[in-house]
């Protein structure tokens, strides 16, 4: 049974990743800290600390066969610039080095399809992946770009998740942007079958470094969004758009692309209308 090494394994999605990869592969996790791992306080997996860096004994303990980087700061929670460049690069970086000297396989990276000027965190991503991209003579890489994910159990600083908290609270008045945004969002589950399929068809990946979208392909307004929720929910909130300006250089238009994964066999199986519900009942 091969071994994965799972960053941020405590997150939404490397706890996700780490539950469905563990029937067929023996999962090792990484985690700043290992405080308070209640998403995985059920599961037995072994999980190092990289609060003072990254362990060399992660690689001399046991033969890590693939790393999946999902660990990353969003800047949601107003981080200082250091702390986002210590994690979404320097961090990263450092576990890159230690994956190619001891012969790991494969590189899973987790990335973004934000414009690098959006923010510190989209910038800091696409510097990361930029040097991935420098070393695929050294190591294999699959770099996975996500559109927006969501579902339930998603952190409170998920876009979704903090509008249904909102929404089902009925804040009296809620202020957005116009939301004439079109973006393309994901459901939890067909995430997972993403990094399932490039791991289970990584030979048939010829190219030492590949890149492939996460994304349904169907492009859905903030707008709509909102009010698609407000309806399912049925809640008195009032959604102020136009209230909030759009960020420098936001992305208004998301260029999706997902026929790489699609000839993979990988095949969305949520709409953005099941995945909501999907959400709404489990939350």
């Amino acid at each position: 049974m091969k071994t994965i090494l799972i960053t941020g394994i405590n997150g939404y999605l490397g706890s996700s990743l780490a539950k469905t990869l563990s029937t067929e592969y023996n999962i090792v996790g990484l985690e700043y800290s290992l405080e308070n791992l209640f998403r995985i306080a059920e599961c037995n997996y072994k999980v190092y600390s990289a609060n003072e860096g990254i362990p060399e004994v992660i690689f001399t303990e046991q033969t890590i066969d693939i790393v999946v980087h999902t660990a990353t700061f969003y800047g949601r929670n107003n981080e200082d610039f250091s702390k986002m460049f210590d994690a979404n690069l320097y961090s990263p970086f450092s576990l890159l080095d230690k994956a190619i000297q001891h012969g790991c396989q494969l590189f899973v990276n987790t990335d973004t399809i934000l414009d690098r000027f959006v923010s510190t965190y989209a910038l800091t991503k696409r510097q990361f992946q930029e040097w991935l991209y420098l070393r695929k003579n050294e190591i294999k890489v699959i770099n996975m770009q996500l559109e927006h994910f969501y579902g339930p159990g998603a952190s409170p600083t998920n876009f979704i998740t903090a509008m249904i908290t909102k929404l089902k609270s009925n804040e009296p008045k809620i202020d957005l942007t116009l939301g004439e945004q079109l973006r393309d969002f994901v459901y939890i589950d067909d995430v997972i079958k993403a990094y399932q399929t490039v791991i289970q068809k990584q030979d048939q990946i010829g190219n030492a470094y590949s890149s492939f979208q996460v994304c349904t392909n169907q492009l859905v307004s903030i707008k709509e969004l909102m009010l698609t929720l407000k309806d399912l929910i049925k809640s008195s909130s009032s959604l102020n758009f136009g209230a909030v300006p759009y960020r420098e250089n936001e992305l208004m238009h998301s260029q999706t692309d997902n026929s790489s994964l699609l000839k993979l066999g990988w095949n969305p199986s949520f709409t953005i209308k099941d995945g909501l519900q999907q959400t709404l009942c489990n939350s």
